[in-house]
């Protein structure tokens, strides 16, 4: 599991199935949202259709590792985050 450390040595925060599931999510909500107002879209069909079958099935192995996790390693993954997210703001 990869952290950025509080001296801010450049790696990440998240870990990579972290970041693939955040990333994944992001993208289908922008997706979904754009379905709403334009469900005829083609371009939005073929930006599902590419997410599909790039990114799919990572993204979903990702979200089944972090379904593993334990209450407790949860909690100290949110402690972590967020205890790194508030010094780099006090930075």
């Amino acid at each position: 599991m990869t952290t950025m450390s509080p001296a801010g040595t450049g790696r990440q925060l998240l870990d990579a199935d972290e970041a693939r599931v955040a990333r994944a999510s992001r993208e289908l909500t922008k997706i979904a949202a754009a379905l709403v107002s334009r469900p005829m879209d083609r371009d939005l069909h073929e930006q599902m259709r590419a997410f599909l079958d790039k990114e799919s099935e990572a993204s979903l192995a990702s979200w089944d590792v972090l379904l593993q996790r334990t209450p407790d390693q949860l909690k100290e993954r949110i402690s972590t985050v967020l205890t790194v997210q508030a010094l780099r703001t006090a930075s």
